[in-house]
Parts: structure tokens; C-alpha cells; sequence
């Protein structure tokens, strides 16, 4: 969570989101309601939004100039060779890859450490690639959609869960309806168009297979992480009409059995450019370890009850239950007068609230209220905090379907007097992840090897998912593998 932030953006990992543009000599049917000129100018309009809403570029010169270099060489043996093309590595942790009309391409830092080899990084490119050239937004979408692309998934998502719409700031507009235009079809096409690129660019079209896997293994973690079953990502699909991963994957491996398999993988070359790659979150918007986020330019941490699972983004920071529940924290505009008196002018002004009562957390004046919420998905009961600390105030909005209100009374009231400053050495202490290259030893395990993961569950699963490791599969020794330290 940023100190001044815009919309909260997080993409599931369990979707790439595309966005675009069939390719000329395809002999796919389309409706061009755009020209050139118009998908350059929505592109271009789109861009300084997108960098916003997705934490800004990558601060790396080195990593931006090596997917472009892979996004370049892509693009000269596509149908138009000399197409406008800008990729951009994004300062994301989520899992996610899309592209604009116009030729913008972006990838973020959590696709990078996510993918294995260069093959892989071609694959998912070269896919983005093919929504530009396939002409896919000029299709289906106006500029004024466009415009919303950047708008949070997250948002979507934990509204849908506890029914509150605007739980997460998101336009009506926005990337979900923006997912929901892409067809099998489109995902399809792209794909196939994708593994052309890369097979006459030199890579083996097998990356795009594999990666897509990755995708699907990734998905099933984040759904375990989330407390769900991992087969429901095989079984529902967020976006009723976005193609499932585990079809795709199928479908990308049929076509690539008539591609040529004598190009390079990449993997020495690849891992060395992702050494020290940031992993997580970006320090400056505050760190996640576990149930704790803190944030070192805000000063401040606090504690989430056990079986909340915390998301951080620009804007907002979720801390999500599968029974329904949800924690937003964010920050407001400067409290005039006392607390309960901001929780009812200014945070929650129109909203009936009772049990208000004036507290103080850790030497900090706050104000904490009640109120029932009708929701899409029924009554809701919601806890407002609010929190001064100078000119800032900290929110904290806890939801909760009203049989299990008293269940979640007690661990809310301790999760919010958990607030407090950070002393200076913690805020020395926090430092970021970062993406590490180790060599197998004899000896070594998978268990063993997970161990030094920094984190506090799920540890093997994390470690054979970032290294696509399949569930029974050993490590060898000599072989590189990718750490998070």
C-alpha cells in the first residue's frame, strides 16, 4: 500500500489478463472498429494508468532491456514486423502478463520469478504478441474500456465474496468485464499464434506448454493458500467465459506437437537475468510477512487474526477469510476534530452507525462504530476504526456476515489494538525478498531446501511451485534452482 495511491490492483494468478488486437493472412473472421492510429492513442492514454495501478516500472534497467530484447525479436517475425511495440516490466508481485492496443506489452516482476526459462518468458510474450496482432480490443472494446483496464481484480473478488460492492474502489467497468470479452477463441488464437513466433524466433515452443502449467500450479497454491480446494481452479473459472487454465494448457500442447522443437529453452541465461529479482512485496508499499504488515515509510504494523490471509496493494491492504470475512485496511483524509466525529462526517457520513465509542491504540486517538450493510449478498455487519496519527488516518473496515459477527468480535478488537509505530530497528530490519540462484549439493532435498523459505506455511509447496518441480519429482545435484532469501 502506497502512501498516495489510486485504484487497488491485483490480478488472481490464476488469469493472464490480455487485452487487444486477427493477424493479417490468419483467415480469422473480425469487426475492425478501430484503426491504427486509434488503438495507438487508446494505448498510449491507457499507459500511465496501467503504471499506476500496477506499482509503477520495475526499477531495473538491466531486466527491462531483456524482455524487451525477447519482445523485439518476437515482434520481427511476426506478420507486421515493423509494428510499434513497447514492453514494460511492471512492479508487481502478482502473477500477471497483458497487453494494451498499440503495441504495449507488459509483464510483471511476479511472472519473471515465476517463469523458468526464456522459452517460457517467449511463450507468455509471444501470446500478448498475438492479442495485438489478432486485433482482439478493436474487436470488442471502446476507449472509454479501455481506460478501466487497470481497474482491481481484487476488488472484484472480495466484493463478490462478502457482497460489498466498492470494497475494493473498482469502476463498474473494469477489468473483469474487460477479461470477460476474451473468448476461447481469442485465448486460443493467441496461443497459436504465440508458439509461431517463437518457433521461428528460435525458442522451443515447449515453454509455452510448460509455462501455462506453471500458471495452473500456481493457481491450485494460491487457492490453498486461500484455504479452499485446490481442484476448484480446474472446475470453476473466476470469469465464466475466460478459457480455463487446464484446457489451455491441453490445447497448447496439441499445437505444439506440430511446431518445431529444435529451438532453445534458455534456462542458464534466464536465471542469471533473474538473480536478485525483488520477490513480494515492494518495500514501499509496505511488507507482508505472514499475518503482520508494516510499512516503514507509514511507520506503523498490524496483526491480522489467524486464518486471514493478507494481500496488499496500492491502495488498500485485504486481509481475506473463506468463511466470507474481510479486513480493508487504508488511509483517509485528515480527521478535523475528534475521531467520532470523523467517523461520522467525513468516513461514514450518511451511514447510520451505533455503538460509537472513542478509544485510544497505543497512544494514538481513534474511534471505532457499528453498522449493517444491505449487500448483493444480504445483510452484512461492519466494524469501522479509524486511527489518527498526525495528518494521517488509518481505516480499518472489518465485514462480516452477521452468524459469524460475535465468532470474529474478539480477534477484530485485538487485531485492531495491534496497531502500532515501529521502532527504528524494525524499520532497519525490513528488508526485501529477493530471488536467489542455488546449486543442488548432495544431500539436498526438497524438504530441506524448502526450509530456508521465508515463510511460514506452505513452505514445499512454494518451493516446488517456484521451481516447477512436480509433486513426487527429487532435486539432483548441480542442478540450479531458484530460491527466495
Amino acid at each position: 500500500m502506497r502512501r498516495a495511491s489510486t485504484l487497488l490492483a491485483a490480478l488472481l494468478a490464476s488469469t493472464l489478463l490480455t487485452s487487444c488486437q486477427v493477424a493479417p493472412g490468419t483467415g480469422k473472421s473480425n469487426f475492425n472498429i478501430m484503426s491504427a492510429e486509434e488503438e495507438q492513442k487508446m494505448g498510449a492514454e491507457a499507459h500511465p494508468d496501467v503504471l499506476k495501478q500496477y506499482g509503477g516500472v520495475y526499477d531495473d534497467p538491466k531486466m527491462q532491456a531483456y524482455v524487451a530484447g525477447i519482445g523485439k525479436r518476437l515482434v520481427g517475425n511476426t506478420e507486421t514486423p515493423g509494428a510499434p511495440f513497447r514492453f514494460t516490466v511492471l512492479n508487481s508481485n502478482i502473477v500477471n502478463a497483458f497487453a494494451l492496443p498499440g503495441g504495449y506489452v507488459y509483464v510483471s516482476r511476479g511472472l519473471l520469478a515465476l517463469a523458468d526459462d526464456e522459452a517460457e518468458l517467449a511463450g507468455v510474450v509471444g501470446h500478448e504478441i498475438g492479442h495485438v496482432t489478432g486485433r482482439h480490443t478493436a474487436q470488442r472494446y471502446s476507449q472509454s474500456i479501455a481506460a478501466n483496464i487497470a481497474t482491481g481484480v481484487l476488488g472484484a473478488v472480495v466484493g463478490a465474496v462478502t457482497g460489498v460492492s466498492g470494497v475494493g474502489d473498482i469502476a463498474q467497468l473494469g477489468a473483469a468485464a474487460y477479461i470477460q470479452g476474451y473468448s476461447r477463441e481469442n485465448e486460443s488464437e493467441a496461443d497459436e499464434l504465440g508458439i509461431r513466433y517463437m518457433s521461428v524466433s528460435g525458442w522451443n515452443p515447449d515453454g509455452m506448454t510448460t509455462f501455462l502449467g506453471k500458471l495452473r500450479d500456481q493457481a491450485r497454491l494460491e487457492a490453498v493458500l486461500a484455504g479452499r480446494s485446490p481442484d476448484e481452479v480446474d472446475e470453476t473459472s473466476l470469469f465464466a467465459s475466460h478459457p480455463r487454465t487446464l484446457d489451455r494448457v491441453r490445447d497448447a500442447a496439441n499445437l505444439a506437437k506440430g511446431a518445431d522443437h529444435k529451438g532453445a529453452m534458455g534456462r542458464d541465461q534466464y536465471l542469471a537475468h533473474v538473480e536478485g529479482l525483488l520477490v513480494g512485496d515492494d518495500p514501499d508499499e509496505g511488507v507482508v510477512r505472514g499475518r503482520v504488515f508494516s510499512h516503514a515509510g507509514l511507520g506503523i504494523r498490524y496483526e491480522v487474526p489467524a486464518g486471514f490471509r493478507l494481500i496488499n496493494g496500492p491502495k488498500a491492504v485485504m486481509a481475506v477469510h473463506k468463511d466470507g470475512s474481510a479486513i480493508r485496511f487504508d488511509m483517509g483524509a485528515e480527521a478535523h476534530g475528534d475521531m467520532t466525529n470523523y467517523l461520522q462526517t467525513q468516513w461514514a457520513k450518511g451511514t447510520r452507525l451505533s455503538s460509537i465509542e472513542a478509544l485510544e491504540i497505543n497512544g494514538l486517538a481513534a474511534a471505532t462504530g457499528l453498522a449493517r450493510l444491505n449487500t448483493n449478498k444480504g445483510a452484512m455487519d461492519a466494524r469501522l476504526l479509524a486511527v489518527k496519527n498526525g495528518k494521517s488516518t488509518y481505516r480499518f473496515l472489518y465485514l462480516t456476515p452477521p452468524n459469524l459477527t460475535a465468532a470474529h468480535a474478539q480477534e477484530f478488537k485485538t487485531s485492531g489494538l495491534s496497531l502500532r509505530k515501529l521502532t527504528e530497528a524494525e524499520k532497519t530490519a525490513m528488508k526485501p525478498l529477493r530471488l536467489k540462484i542455488i546449486t543442488a549439493k548432495a544431500g539436498d532435498t526438497v524438504e530441506k531446501l524448502a526450509e530456508q523459505m521465508p515463510y511460514e506455511e506452505h513452505k514445499v509447496e512454494r518451493f516446488r511451485v517456484l521451481n516447477g518441480l512436480a509433486e513426487t519429482e527429487t532435486v539432483k545435484p548441480g542442478q540450479k534452482l531458484k530460491m527466495v532469501i
